[in-house]
Protein backbone atom coordinates (compact mmCIF):
# COMPACT_ATOMS: atom_id res chain seq x y z
CA UNK A 1 0.00 0.00 0.00
CA UNK A 2 1.39 3.50 -0.28
CA UNK A 3 -0.14 6.97 -1.62
CA UNK A 4 0.34 7.72 -5.27
CA UNK A 5 -0.18 10.34 -7.69
CA UNK A 6 -0.98 11.31 -11.25
CA UNK A 7 1.19 13.91 -12.47
CA UNK A 8 -0.44 15.21 -15.94
CA UNK A 9 0.18 18.45 -18.17
CA UNK A 10 3.77 18.57 -17.17
CA UNK A 11 6.28 19.65 -19.92
CA UNK A 12 9.58 20.13 -18.62
CA UNK A 13 11.75 17.90 -15.67
CA UNK A 14 12.00 21.38 -13.05
CA UNK A 15 7.90 20.77 -12.84
CA UNK A 16 8.76 17.15 -12.32
CA UNK A 17 11.14 18.64 -9.81
CA UNK A 18 8.83 20.82 -8.21
CA UNK A 19 6.77 17.24 -7.29
CA UNK A 20 9.86 15.83 -5.54
CA UNK A 21 10.36 19.00 -3.35
CA UNK A 22 6.78 19.17 -2.37
CA UNK A 23 6.41 15.43 -0.98
CA UNK A 24 9.74 15.86 0.64
CA UNK A 25 8.63 19.32 2.48
CA UNK A 26 5.36 17.34 2.68
CA UNK A 27 6.80 14.51 4.81
CA UNK A 28 8.89 16.58 6.79
CA UNK A 29 5.50 18.14 8.28
CA UNK A 30 3.44 15.42 8.38
CA UNK A 31 5.29 12.19 10.85
CA UNK A 32 2.61 9.80 9.19
CA UNK A 33 4.32 10.51 5.76
CA UNK A 34 8.02 9.73 6.64
CA UNK A 35 7.47 5.98 6.77
CA UNK A 36 4.84 5.85 3.92
CA UNK A 37 5.32 4.46 0.13
CA UNK A 38 4.98 7.83 -2.18
CA UNK A 39 5.16 7.68 -5.52
CA UNK A 40 4.35 9.29 -9.03
CA UNK A 41 3.46 8.32 -12.76
CA UNK A 42 4.25 10.99 -15.34
CA UNK A 43 1.43 11.43 -17.59
CA UNK A 44 2.98 11.95 -20.96
CA UNK A 45 0.34 14.48 -22.59
CA UNK A 46 2.37 17.51 -24.13
CA UNK A 47 5.09 17.63 -26.97
CA UNK A 48 7.74 18.83 -24.70
CA UNK A 49 7.49 16.26 -22.09
CA UNK A 50 8.37 13.92 -24.89
CA UNK A 51 11.50 14.74 -25.26
CA UNK A 52 12.27 14.72 -21.43
CA UNK A 53 10.41 11.65 -20.37
CA UNK A 54 13.77 9.94 -18.96
CA UNK A 55 15.13 13.70 -17.40
CA UNK A 56 11.18 13.22 -15.49
CA UNK A 57 11.65 10.11 -14.18
CA UNK A 58 15.42 11.25 -12.84
CA UNK A 59 13.75 14.87 -11.28
CA UNK A 60 11.11 12.54 -9.31
CA UNK A 61 14.33 10.68 -8.10
CA UNK A 62 12.95 8.07 -5.42
CA UNK A 63 8.95 9.12 -6.28
CA UNK A 64 9.30 8.44 -9.94
CA UNK A 65 6.74 5.15 -10.26
CA UNK A 66 6.37 5.45 -14.01
CA UNK A 67 5.24 7.19 -16.81
CA UNK A 68 1.58 6.79 -18.92
CA UNK A 69 1.10 7.47 -22.30
CA UNK A 70 -1.61 9.65 -23.50
CA UNK A 71 -3.52 9.21 -26.88
CA UNK A 72 -5.88 12.86 -27.31
CA UNK A 73 -3.72 14.89 -25.26
CA UNK A 74 -0.62 14.05 -27.17
CA UNK A 75 -2.03 14.72 -30.44
CA UNK A 76 -4.03 17.93 -29.35
CA UNK A 77 -0.61 19.67 -27.98
CA UNK A 78 0.94 18.43 -31.11
CA UNK A 79 -2.15 20.19 -32.91
CA UNK A 80 -0.51 23.07 -31.08
CA UNK A 81 3.23 23.36 -31.95
CA UNK A 82 2.25 23.23 -35.72
CA UNK A 83 -0.22 24.72 -36.09
CA UNK A 84 1.07 27.36 -38.41
CA UNK A 85 3.25 24.80 -40.30
CA UNK A 86 1.76 24.00 -44.15
CA UNK A 87 3.88 21.46 -44.20
CA UNK A 88 1.91 19.47 -41.31
CA UNK A 89 -1.67 19.76 -41.58
CA UNK A 90 -3.20 16.43 -40.59
CA UNK A 91 -5.61 14.29 -42.19
CA UNK A 92 -8.62 13.28 -40.57
CA UNK A 93 -7.78 12.73 -36.71
CA UNK A 94 -10.53 10.14 -36.76
CA UNK A 95 -8.12 7.49 -38.89
CA UNK A 96 -4.74 8.63 -37.17
CA UNK A 97 -4.12 5.04 -35.18
CA UNK A 98 -1.25 5.09 -32.80
CA UNK A 99 -0.42 1.45 -33.94
CA UNK A 100 -0.35 2.00 -37.64
CA UNK A 101 1.12 6.01 -37.56
CA UNK A 102 5.01 5.00 -37.15
CA UNK A 103 5.89 8.09 -35.70
CA UNK A 104 3.60 8.27 -32.76
CA UNK A 105 4.11 3.99 -32.29
CA UNK A 106 7.61 5.43 -31.65
CA UNK A 107 7.00 7.74 -29.28
CA UNK A 108 4.60 4.56 -27.58
CA UNK A 109 7.93 2.68 -28.03
CA UNK A 110 10.26 5.65 -26.42
CA UNK A 111 8.55 5.72 -23.57
CA UNK A 112 8.65 1.83 -23.04
CA UNK A 113 11.89 1.75 -23.60
CA UNK A 114 12.67 4.50 -20.84
CA UNK A 115 11.00 3.16 -18.19
CA UNK A 116 12.38 -0.46 -19.10
CA UNK A 117 15.99 0.76 -18.64
CA UNK A 118 14.94 2.81 -15.88
CA UNK A 119 12.83 0.35 -13.84
CA UNK A 120 9.62 2.39 -13.76
CA UNK A 121 6.38 1.14 -15.00
CA UNK A 122 5.45 1.52 -18.96
CA UNK A 123 1.53 2.56 -18.56
CA UNK A 124 -0.17 2.36 -21.96
CA UNK A 125 -3.42 4.34 -23.28
CA UNK A 126 -6.84 4.60 -22.70
CA UNK A 127 -9.61 2.58 -23.89
CA UNK A 128 -12.51 5.18 -24.20
CA UNK A 129 -15.70 2.78 -25.18
CA UNK A 130 -18.45 3.01 -22.45
CA UNK A 131 -20.62 0.02 -22.18
CA UNK A 132 -24.26 0.52 -24.11
CA UNK A 133 -27.45 -1.27 -23.88
CA UNK A 134 -26.87 -3.12 -27.37
CA UNK A 135 -24.52 -6.20 -27.01
CA UNK A 136 -23.70 -5.96 -30.58
CA UNK A 137 -22.44 -2.33 -29.48
CA UNK A 138 -20.39 -3.66 -26.51
CA UNK A 139 -18.93 -7.23 -28.62
CA UNK A 140 -17.16 -3.96 -31.06
CA UNK A 141 -16.07 -2.04 -28.14
CA UNK A 142 -14.13 -5.18 -26.60
CA UNK A 143 -12.92 -6.44 -30.03
CA UNK A 144 -11.51 -2.69 -30.60
CA UNK A 145 -9.76 -3.01 -27.22
CA UNK A 146 -8.75 -6.57 -27.31
CA UNK A 147 -6.79 -5.74 -30.67
CA UNK A 148 -5.52 -2.34 -29.19
CA UNK A 149 -4.03 -3.73 -25.98
CA UNK A 150 -2.39 -6.83 -27.11
CA UNK A 151 -0.54 -4.01 -29.72
CA UNK A 152 0.77 -2.56 -26.38
CA UNK A 153 1.28 -5.46 -24.52
CA UNK A 154 3.54 -6.25 -27.30
CA UNK A 155 5.33 -2.86 -27.01
CA UNK A 156 5.97 -3.76 -23.48
CA UNK A 157 3.59 -1.79 -21.55
CA UNK A 158 2.63 -3.60 -18.19
CA UNK A 159 -0.50 -2.14 -18.05
CA UNK A 160 -3.41 0.37 -19.46
CA UNK A 161 -6.35 2.69 -18.73
CA UNK A 162 -10.24 2.14 -19.50
CA UNK A 163 -12.61 4.65 -19.24
CA UNK A 164 -15.42 2.38 -17.72
CA UNK A 165 -15.14 -0.61 -15.07
CA UNK A 166 -17.30 -2.88 -17.45
CA UNK A 167 -14.52 -3.32 -19.97
CA UNK A 168 -11.80 -3.66 -17.23
CA UNK A 169 -11.39 -7.30 -18.16
CA UNK A 170 -11.08 -7.08 -21.91
CA UNK A 171 -9.03 -4.30 -21.42
CA UNK A 172 -6.32 -6.41 -18.69
CA UNK A 173 -6.17 -9.69 -20.48
CA UNK A 174 -4.37 -9.11 -23.16
CA UNK A 175 -1.09 -8.28 -20.71
CA UNK A 176 -1.72 -11.01 -18.42
CA UNK A 177 -1.86 -13.33 -21.46
CA UNK A 178 1.34 -12.51 -22.89
CA UNK A 179 3.42 -12.10 -19.27
CA UNK A 180 2.03 -15.54 -18.52
CA UNK A 181 3.57 -17.03 -22.19
CA UNK A 182 6.85 -16.04 -20.38
CA UNK A 183 7.27 -13.46 -22.99
CA UNK A 184 9.95 -10.56 -22.15
CA UNK A 185 10.99 -7.57 -23.98
CA UNK A 186 14.22 -7.77 -26.02
CA UNK A 187 17.25 -5.74 -25.33
CA UNK A 188 16.70 -3.40 -28.09
CA UNK A 189 13.05 -2.68 -27.02
CA UNK A 190 14.93 -1.19 -23.53
CA UNK A 191 17.26 1.11 -25.78
CA UNK A 192 15.45 4.60 -26.68
CA UNK A 193 17.89 5.46 -29.45
CA UNK A 194 15.95 3.06 -31.31
CA UNK A 195 13.03 5.08 -31.16
CA UNK A 196 13.89 9.07 -32.09
CA UNK A 197 11.39 11.78 -31.72
CA UNK A 198 10.39 12.72 -35.03
CA UNK A 199 7.05 14.50 -35.88
CA UNK A 200 5.66 13.72 -39.38
CA UNK A 201 2.65 13.95 -41.05
CA UNK A 202 0.16 10.86 -40.70
CA UNK A 203 -1.58 9.20 -44.06
CA UNK A 204 -4.78 9.65 -44.60
CA UNK A 205 -7.10 12.07 -46.19
CA UNK A 206 -8.68 15.44 -45.33
CA UNK A 207 -12.26 15.14 -45.87
CA UNK A 208 -15.56 17.66 -45.76
CA UNK A 209 -16.73 14.72 -43.42
CA UNK A 210 -13.96 14.23 -41.05
CA UNK A 211 -14.68 18.46 -40.48
CA UNK A 212 -18.11 17.76 -39.60
CA UNK A 213 -17.61 14.61 -37.36
CA UNK A 214 -15.28 17.09 -35.20
CA UNK A 215 -17.95 19.94 -35.09
CA UNK A 216 -20.16 17.84 -33.98
CA UNK A 217 -17.73 16.30 -31.19
CA UNK A 218 -17.15 20.38 -30.59
CA UNK A 219 -20.53 21.15 -29.94
CA UNK A 220 -21.72 18.02 -27.56
CA UNK A 221 -18.41 18.52 -25.58
CA UNK A 222 -19.21 21.94 -24.94
CA UNK A 223 -22.83 22.03 -24.14
CA UNK A 224 -21.65 18.93 -21.47
CA UNK A 225 -19.14 21.70 -20.07
CA UNK A 226 -22.38 23.89 -19.73
CA UNK A 227 -23.88 21.15 -18.01
CA UNK A 228 -21.37 20.71 -15.30
CA UNK A 229 -19.42 17.48 -17.05
CA UNK A 230 -16.28 17.75 -18.12
CA UNK A 231 -15.97 14.30 -19.38
CA UNK A 232 -18.86 13.43 -21.76
CA UNK A 233 -19.82 9.82 -23.21
CA UNK A 234 -19.92 11.37 -27.24
CA UNK A 235 -21.25 9.31 -30.08
CA UNK A 236 -19.75 11.38 -33.32
CA UNK A 237 -21.28 9.27 -36.25
CA UNK A 238 -25.03 9.11 -34.21
CA UNK A 239 -27.74 8.56 -37.02
CA UNK A 240 -25.13 7.40 -38.99
CA UNK A 241 -25.50 3.92 -40.49
CA UNK A 242 -22.95 1.12 -38.56
CA UNK A 243 -22.23 0.01 -34.88
CA UNK A 244 -20.32 3.02 -33.13
CA UNK A 245 -20.00 3.12 -29.41
CA UNK A 246 -20.06 6.03 -27.55
CA UNK A 247 -16.34 7.31 -26.35
CA UNK A 248 -15.67 8.92 -23.25
CA UNK A 249 -14.38 12.24 -24.26
CA UNK A 250 -12.61 14.93 -22.26
CA UNK A 251 -11.28 18.56 -22.92
CA UNK A 252 -8.31 16.35 -24.96
CA UNK A 253 -11.36 16.07 -27.16
CA UNK A 254 -12.39 19.55 -27.13
CA UNK A 255 -8.56 20.54 -28.27
CA UNK A 256 -8.44 18.13 -30.88
CA UNK A 257 -11.20 19.11 -32.33
CA UNK A 258 -10.58 22.56 -32.06
CA UNK A 259 -6.95 22.23 -33.34
CA UNK A 260 -8.20 20.35 -36.67
CA UNK A 261 -10.99 22.72 -37.84
CA UNK A 262 -8.55 25.75 -37.17
CA UNK A 263 -5.90 24.31 -38.99
CA UNK A 264 -7.71 23.38 -41.88
CA UNK A 265 -8.71 27.37 -41.79
CA UNK A 266 -5.46 28.82 -41.13
CA UNK A 267 -4.33 26.68 -44.50
CA UNK A 268 -7.05 26.81 -46.48
CA UNK A 269 -6.92 22.85 -46.68
CA UNK A 270 -8.45 21.02 -49.55
CA UNK A 271 -11.06 18.25 -49.29
CA UNK A 272 -8.66 15.15 -51.07
CA UNK A 273 -12.02 14.50 -53.06
CA UNK A 274 -13.49 17.34 -54.07
CA UNK A 275 -11.00 20.20 -53.73
CA UNK A 276 -13.37 22.24 -51.47
CA UNK A 277 -11.46 24.69 -49.61
CA UNK A 278 -12.10 25.20 -45.54
CA UNK A 279 -12.46 28.70 -44.27
CA UNK A 280 -14.90 30.35 -41.83
CA UNK A 281 -17.85 30.40 -43.57
CA UNK A 282 -17.80 26.45 -44.29
CA UNK A 283 -17.05 26.16 -40.79
CA UNK A 284 -19.80 27.85 -39.65
CA UNK A 285 -22.42 26.25 -42.06
CA UNK A 286 -21.25 22.48 -40.64
CA UNK A 287 -21.48 23.20 -37.30
CA UNK A 288 -25.05 25.17 -37.70
CA UNK A 289 -26.14 21.99 -39.99
CA UNK A 290 -24.87 19.66 -36.85
CA UNK A 291 -26.62 22.05 -34.40
CA UNK A 292 -30.03 21.62 -36.42
CA UNK A 293 -29.55 17.86 -36.90
CA UNK A 294 -28.72 17.37 -32.89
CA UNK A 295 -31.79 19.54 -32.35
CA UNK A 296 -33.90 16.50 -33.62
CA UNK A 297 -32.16 14.11 -31.38
CA UNK A 298 -32.79 16.12 -28.34
CA UNK A 299 -35.97 17.02 -25.75
CA UNK A 300 -36.19 20.06 -23.82
CA UNK A 301 -36.17 24.09 -24.05
CA UNK A 302 -32.97 24.59 -21.46
CA UNK A 303 -30.99 21.71 -23.69
CA UNK A 304 -31.57 23.27 -26.68
CA UNK A 305 -30.52 26.35 -25.82
CA UNK A 306 -27.39 25.14 -24.28
CA UNK A 307 -26.78 23.19 -27.07
CA UNK A 308 -27.53 26.78 -28.55
CA UNK A 309 -24.31 28.32 -26.86
CA UNK A 310 -22.37 25.44 -27.13
CA UNK A 311 -22.11 26.66 -30.94
CA UNK A 312 -21.11 30.09 -30.29
CA UNK A 313 -18.80 29.16 -27.48
CA UNK A 314 -17.54 26.24 -30.34
CA UNK A 315 -16.92 29.35 -32.52
CA UNK A 316 -15.01 31.60 -30.62
CA UNK A 317 -12.53 28.93 -29.12
CA UNK A 318 -12.06 28.04 -33.34
CA UNK A 319 -11.51 31.65 -33.80
CA UNK A 320 -8.69 31.70 -30.92
CA UNK A 321 -7.06 28.70 -31.94
CA UNK A 322 -6.99 30.55 -35.77
CA UNK A 323 -5.26 33.25 -34.23
CA UNK A 324 -2.91 30.94 -31.89
CA UNK A 325 -4.20 31.30 -29.28
CA UNK A 326 -4.60 28.25 -26.86
CA UNK A 327 -6.42 29.45 -24.65
CA UNK A 328 -8.17 26.52 -22.34
CA UNK A 329 -11.69 26.30 -22.37
CA UNK A 330 -11.11 25.60 -18.10
CA UNK A 331 -9.55 28.72 -17.85
CA UNK A 332 -13.07 30.67 -18.80
CA UNK A 333 -15.50 31.47 -15.68
CA UNK A 334 -19.39 30.88 -16.38
CA UNK A 335 -20.09 34.42 -16.76
CA UNK A 336 -16.94 34.67 -19.35
CA UNK A 337 -18.63 32.06 -21.28
CA UNK A 338 -22.09 33.41 -20.93
CA UNK A 339 -20.91 36.51 -22.50
CA UNK A 340 -19.06 35.09 -25.27
CA UNK A 341 -22.70 32.71 -25.76
CA UNK A 342 -24.69 36.39 -26.30
CA UNK A 343 -21.53 38.25 -28.37
CA UNK A 344 -21.88 38.19 -32.02
CA UNK A 345 -20.93 34.96 -34.06
CA UNK A 346 -16.85 34.96 -33.78
CA UNK A 347 -16.79 32.96 -37.43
Amino acid sequence: QGIYFYLPKLEHAPEARWYRDLFDLSAGHLPHLRGATVRAVVLVESLPCVYEMEEMLHALGPYAAGLNAARWDLKASIFEYVMADPKQVWPDRFGVDIKTTPFLANIFRRLVAICLRRGAVPIGGMATALPSSDPEVNRVAGEAIRKDKEWEAAQGFLRGWVAHIFHMKTAATPFRELLATGWRPTAAMADPENYPVRLEVPAGPITLGGTRRNARMLIEYVEGWLNGRGAKGIDSLEGKPGVHPALMEDLATGRMSVAQIAQRIIHGAKDSEAGTVHDAALVKRLLQEELADILTRRQGAETHERYRKAVKIAMRWIRNYTELDFRSLGSYTRAELERIAAAPDAL
